[in-house]
């Protein structure tokens, strides 16, 4: 039987250093849905090889460095990140996180370069 109602996670999928990421579980794995809560942002500018990012702040408000353009965000706006373009942001939020397709290790590149918006 299929769950159709899905329930935030009480532990975070992932952590890194300034957000937690929690994923909630689909049936379908076309795309990823999580909710990130950003206490200062990614540490780097990353990319995926595949996968699409599209945020939509729920809370807060912050800054995102997409193609090496800055952009303010607040409460209510979408960030959309294409695959294959390089992006990070900061600042304190709390993030919805779509990817699709879901997200795969093998298509997450770190680009090594910190995060200068902090």
């Amino acid at each position: 039987m299929i769950n159709y109602i899905k329930v935030l996670p009480d532990t975070p999928h992932f952590i890194q250093n300034g957000l937690e990421g929690y994923k909630y579980n689909l049936e379908t794995k076309e795309l990823g849905l999580y909710i990130e809560v950003s206490h200062k942002g990614l540490d780097k500018y990353v990319y995926d090889k595949e996968s699409t990012h599209i945020y939509y702040v729920l809370e807060g408000k912050g800054k995102f460095s997409i193609n090496k353009d800055i952009f303010d965000v607040k409460e209510g706006d979408v960030i959309e990140a294409p695959a294959r373009t390089e992006f990070t942001y900061s600042g304190k939020m709390k993030l919805i996180l779509i990817m699709t397709p879901d997200f795969k290790a093998e298509n997450d590149v770190d680009t090594k370069k910190e995060n200068d918006l902090h």
